[in-house]
C-alpha cells in the first residue's frame, strides 16, 4: 500500500484513534494519587514531604515535590494561601455556631444599631512586612539602610480604646497605666454614651459590643452596665475576625508605617492614630457593617471555623444598600 492510501485512511477513521500515550509511565498507583488528593483535602499533610513520604510508604518509589503538586492538579488541588485565622477550640467553635445561627435574620439595618469597641496597642518603632535592599558583595551589610531598624520594646507603646458605629468613628481614648476594670468602668462613662448620641443611634435600639476579656466581664463593670440599662451583645470567644473595629485597627496600623520616621515620642505616635483615626471615611465603615450578615452565613457555612468572605463583599452590599 502507498503512503498516500494509508494517510488517506487514517483521516477518515482518526477521530476514532486515541492520542498517544507521552512520556514516561507513573509509578505511582491510580488508588495511590486518589487517596492522596483525598488525604490533601482532609488537611492530614502539612507539608508537601508528608505526602512524598506517604507514597513512599505505599508505592515504595520516592517522588519529587513538583510530582506530588502535579498529582494535585491533575485532579483540580492548586496551591492557595493559608489566611490568618484565631486558634479555635471545639467548644468555641460551637458558640461561634451558635452566635450565627442566632443573628444569621439580622440586616444591615440590624447591624447598624451596635456600636463596636475594642483596645489596641501601638509600637513607636514596629516596621510592617519584609523589607529588601540590593547591594554586591563588596558593600553588603556595610550602610545603615541594609538594616531593618528596631529598638528594644519597640520604643515603647501605647494602647488605645475605640469604638465604631456604621455612621463614623467615636471617640479614641489613651489608656495611661494599665487598663483594669475600674479604669474601663471610666472609659465606658466617659465615652460610650456620648458616642452613641454623636452619631445619632436611637438609644432604644442601641447595642453595645465588647469582647470577653476579663476587665469586661468584671462585676463592677456589670453592675455599670445594668444600672445604665447599655444592651450588650453577647459575643462569642475568640472572635477577632468577626468584629468589624479589628479590620480598621489593622488599616491604622498599615497607614503608621507609612511615615518617613517613626515618631519620636508617644505622644507623637498617639497624634498619628488618632489623626487616621479622625480620617475613616464613613464609607469604608459601612462596607465593613454591610459584611456582617454574610459573615454570619459564612460561620454557619464553615460550623464556626472562620467568617471570612470574599474581598469586596461589604462595599457590593452596601452600593446596594445605598441604591435601594
Amino acid at each position: 500500500m502507498s503512503h498516500g492510501f494509508v494517510e488517506k485512511t487514517r483521516n477518515e477513521v482518526k477521530d476514532s484513534i486515541p492520542e498517544p500515550k507521552m512520556g514516561r509511565p507513573t509509578k505511582v498507583t491510580r488508588r495511590t494519587r486518589s487517596a492522596l488528593a483525598i488525604k490533601e483535602q482532609e488537611g492530614e499533610f502539612r507539608h508537601l514531604r508528608d505526602a512524598q513520604a506517604y507514597i513512599k510508604k505505599l508505592d515504595k518509589v520516592p517522588v519529587c515535590k513538583r510530582t506530588v503538586t502535579r498529582y494535585f492538579k491533575a485532579v483540580g488541588l492548586t496551591a492557595r494561601r493559608k489566611p490568618d485565622a484565631p486558634s479555635l477550640t471545639d467548644e468555641q467553635m460551637r458558640k461561634r455556631l451558635e452566635f450565627a445561627r442566632d443573628h444569621v435574620k439580622w440586616t444591615l439595618d440590624d447591624w447598624k444599631n451596635v456600636m463596636f469597641s475594642d483596645e489596641c496597642s501601638f509600637m513607636r518603632v514596629k516596621p510592617f512586612g519584609t523589607q529588601y535592599y540590593y547591594a554586591n558583595d563588596e558593600h553588603n551589610l556595610r550602610h545603615k539602610h541594609q538594616f531593618k531598624q528596631k529598638m528594644q520594646g519597640g520604643g515603647g507603646r501605647i494602647m488605645v480604646w475605640g469604638c465604631i458605629t456604621a455612621h463614623g468613628v467615636g471617640d479614641l481614648c489613651w489608656v495611661e497605666g494599665t487598663m483594669d476594670a475600674k479604669y474601663y468602668k471610666t472609659v465606658l462613662r466617659d465615652y460610650v454614651v456620648d458616642s452613641c448620641d454623636w452619631s445619632g443611634i436611637d438609644p432604644a435600639k442601641f447595642i453595645f459590643q465588647q469582647d470577653n476579656a476579663s476587665i469586661h466581664t468584671a462585676k463592677v463593670v456589670k453592675e455599670y452596665i445594668r444600672d445604665k440599662n447599655i444592651n450588650v451583645l453577647v459575643w462569642p470567644p475568640n472572635a477577632p475576625d468577626i468584629s468589624p473595629i479589628e479590620r480598621l485597627w489593622a488599616v491604622i496600623k498599615q497607614r503608621l508605617d507609612g511615615y518617613e520616621l517613626p515618631p519620636k515620642t508617644l505622644q507623637e505616635l498617639f497624634d498619628r492614630v488618632e489623626e487616621i483615626w479622625l480620617s475613616v471615611a464613613k464609607d469604608y465603615l459601612l462596607s465593613l457593617y454591610a459584611e456582617m450578615p454574610s459573615k454570619m452565613r459564612m460561620l454557619i457555612k464553615t460550623r464556626g471555623l472562620h467568617s471570612k468572605v470574599p474581598r469586596g463583599t461589604g462595599r457590593r452590599q452596601a452600593n446596594q444598600e445605598v441604591q435601594n
